[in-house]
């Protein structure tokens, strides 16, 4: 029994002795074995910098146009969808009553008028009559009391004259106000736009301030957006910004930042802004949700690989530059695509370095690759 317990024993002894040996050299040739890869050059490109922005088309200006006066609409002019430049008239009240008005006015002004005349008639006669009374005082040649009541009849003719004078300003006056009251019976459009709603009808009568009509100028749009609180230190003023919406899936439309907020909004942390936005042929309706892409700068030399050079797993990027036969890890964050090109950053990649491009599966920090033929 002893003599076959030592045997057994041997056996496992010289057993365990020979595996160790056997895995190490497998390990060896393996480690010594080449991967066989392709390589890609990474590639310096032009990047153009960008930063999303959502948001809505507005008019460029919107106004709720009211009436001046009270009264009845006599007449609607402009309708919805209309297009109207400035001073066209949209609608027209009564106008029976300021006509009456403005014609008494003009007639009051008219004999005002020629009160005045009659009134600096009577002053130059006045005038005349005291300048050669005077020069009788002086010879003594008429008494005192005859120059004085020449004097007081020049005082009164003076006075006439002046309140005809202040009749004559107070005419005016009421004559141009019946000339507005009768203006403000038209309701006119204070700018170049579309007629957006109309809210009166004929025969309907108006308090005055009653909002008669919405007009919209929609030849250059409003897009006002917002972006992230990240992007607030990369937009400015006059940037480019390409706009797309709904409507148009296919088409962008180009326009520029105008306004941009001097504060980020605390409860949603985005920056507001506005960009001017062409709209010549009233393709886009202010109201369209709208995307836009503000273009804030191009950046020069930035590194490229193919797609199939980018090794991903659980969530981390890499990619394996090539040195001396010997691929080299390196993490990376993967940035902008162009074609089948993927921009990469990462620690000490630059254009011109060889990258692995196939087989990544199968490399690690250090291993040993050859190029296939």
């Amino acid at each position: 029994m002893a003599i076959t317990a030592f045997a057994v024993l041997a056996f496992h002894g010289c057993s365990g002795k020979e595996a160790p040996n056997g895995q190490a050299k497998g390990a060896q040739a393996k480690e010594a074995q080449a991967i066989k890869i392709t390589t890609a050059a990474i590639e310096g490109r032009s990047v153009e910098r960008t930063v999303e922005a959502t948001g809505t088309l507005a008019g460029w200006d919107e106004v709720i146009v009211s009436n001046e006066a009270s009264g009845t609409v006599r007449e609607i002019r402009k309708d919805l969808g209309d297009r109207v430049r400035k001073g066209d008239v949209l609608a027209v009240l009564d106008q029976r009553e300021a006509r009456l008005s403005l014609d008494q006015a003009r007639a009051a002004h008219q004999t005002a008028l020629k009160a005045l005349e009659r009134e600096k008639a009577t002053l130059e006669e006045a005038k005349t009559i005291h300048r050669r009374y005077e020069e009788l005082f002086k010879r003594e040649m008429v008494s005192a009391s005859q120059y004085d009541d020449v004097k007081t009849k020049l005082e009164v003719a003076s006075s006439q004259f002046n309140q005809a004078e202040s009749g004559i300003e107070e005419a005016a006056a009421k004559l141009a106000l019946a000339g507005k009251r009768l203006a403000d019976t038209i309701i006119k459009s204070p700018i170049d736009a579309t007629v957006s709603r109309r809210a009166i009808s004929a025969g309907e009568y108006l308090k005055d301030k009653t909002d008669a009509f919405t007009v919209v100028s929609t030849a250059t749009l409003k897009f006002k957006g917002t972006v992230a609180e990240a992007s607030a230190p990369m937009v400015a003023i006059g940037q480019e910004v390409r706009i797309n919406v709904e409507a148009f899936k296919d088409k962008v439309f180009s326009g520029k930042l105008t306004r941009i907020s001097p504060a980020v909004d605390v409860r949603t942390r985005t920056l507001e802004l506005e960009a001017s936005v062409p709209n010549a042929k009233g393709a886009l309706k202010p109201g369209f949700f709208a995307r836009g892409v503000i273009s804030t700068h191009r950046e020069g030399n930035v590194a490229f690989v193919p797609e199939s050079a980018v090794y991903s797993f659980i969530g981390i990027n890499k990619v394996f530059v090539i040195e001396n036969g010997v691929a080299r890890e390196k993490t990376v964050q993967v940035g902008a695509k162009d074609g089948g090109m993927l921009e990469v950053k990462g620690e000490a990649l630059k254009p011109g370095l060889k990258v692995a491009a196939s087989n990544l599966p199968n490399l690690f920090d250090g291993a040993k690759v050859a190029k296939e033929d």
